[in-house]
């Protein structure tokens, strides 16, 4: 078996979720688990929330959602870009709840329903401050008068996005907080799916009168937020082994463009992952493994599947020892934060890379 491997342990999912949905209850959680599951797997991650109690996801795309159906997840699904015409005609499934952008949207929705002699049940994007999708907050009541009018469509929530959701105090913030607060009580009674909180605006309890919250990287184990007494667990390691030792003479050149020149005899390991694994290549020469429980830096630039690492403080190393490259070893762990602040990335990226590319290699595994 080809010894570079990413591990995904669903009992710390299932954990998460639980943590999570004791902290915003009784707010119910709908997490995300778009973009192959941020990388974890989408159809086992929807298994081990849906054995915590999930009892929706929210998605980003259709095709998403009929890759759960067609694995047996029965729970509703929130398609959060929408639809597009040639989608629509297909989505036929009543446990579908679909985001809706726009009133040409609306339009053209209703239409396909009409012709189909089915409904498709809503939920209204608003542009609260984000720039992105949405109806503008001025325009929502008229917005969702010609929804409640248009055949085969049910309206049954309004939904937004905050842009910068870590600080509270940011003047977009708060006047997309107020803003949405403020549209919540003209809206129709069928509007009772109502929902803005992703995992940021959870931990800081933004409007914690929301039946509904969007957890997406925090439920796989990724706060990284102070003061935070939440049990979570991060569920993605990535480990590899030592394939090759050799000691190498001070002044020797390490990886490609000559940016590691050694200034000391050094014992050089070499670990079979890189870039095409989803490893960063702007950690080169700045990246850490754990091997034998301590941490040794990564030598040069990282390749596209190899890297080189520092083992000259641990003598005993040797071919064949485990080199983890995200996760724990002994008493020492990388997290995904340290590798998206060192790569001056985010966690969403890092997680992403890694699991889609062991993915596709068959080399991401399942344990508990």
């Amino acid at each position: 078996m080809y010894p570079t491997e990413v591990i995904i342990d669903r009992s710390a999912l299932r954990q998460n979720f639980r943590a999570i949905a004791s902290l915003v209850s009784p707010s119910q959680l709908v997490p995300v688990i778009k973009s192959d599951g941020y990388g974890h797997g989408i159809v086992e991650v929807a298994r081990a929330f849906a054995d915590a109690g999930a009892r929706q996801f929210a998605v980003f795309r259709l095709e998403e959602a009929l890759t759960l159906r067609q694995a047996g997840i029965t729970q509703d699904l929130w398609i959060m870009m929408g639809l597009l015409p040639e989608e629509a005609e297909v989505a036929n499934d009543a446990g579908f709840r679909v985001a809706c952008p726009d009133l040409a949207n609306a339009r053209m929705l209703s239409q396909i329903a009409t012709k189909g002699k089915r409904h498709f049940d809503i939920h209204l994007k608003i542009d609260t401050g984000m720039g992105r999708l949405g109806v503008l907050p001025e325009s929502v009541a008229d917005a969702t008068r010609e929804i409640a009018a248009l055949p085969g469509l049910r309206l049954h929530g309004i939904f937004s996005h905050l842009a910068n959701a870590d600080s509270p105090e940011h003047p977009v913030t708060r006047r997309q907080l107020d803003c949405f607060r403020a549209l919540l009580p003209s809206l129709p009674a069928t509007c009772r799916e109502n929902h803005l909180c992703a995992s940021r605006a959870i931990l800081h309890r933004y409007l914690p009168e929301l039946p509904y919250v969007r957890p997406g990287i925090c439920v796989y184990g990724a706060p990284e937020f102070p003061g935070l007494r939440l049990d979570l667990r991060p569920a993605m390691s990535l480990r590899s082994r030592v394939i090759s030792c050799k000691t190498l003479p001070a002044g020797a050149n390490v990886s490609y463009n000559c940016i590691c020149t050694l200034k000391r005899p050094s014992l050089v390991g070499v670990l079979p992952v890189g870039y095409a694994d989803g490893y960063l290549r702007e950690l080169s020469n700045c990246g850490e493994a754990l091997v034998r429980g301590r941490r040794v830096p990564i030598l040069g630039t990282v390749c596209m599947g190899m890297v080189m690492v520092d083992l000259s403080d641990l003598p005993e190393a040797q071919v064949g020892d485990e080199a983890v490259l995200l996760g724990k070893q002994g008493d020492q762990e990388i997290t995904v934060w340290e590798i998206s602040e060192k790569a001056r990335s985010i966690a969403h990226v890092v997680y992403c890379g890694i699991g889609s590319a062991a993915a596709a290699a068959g080399q991401r595994h399942y344990q508990n």
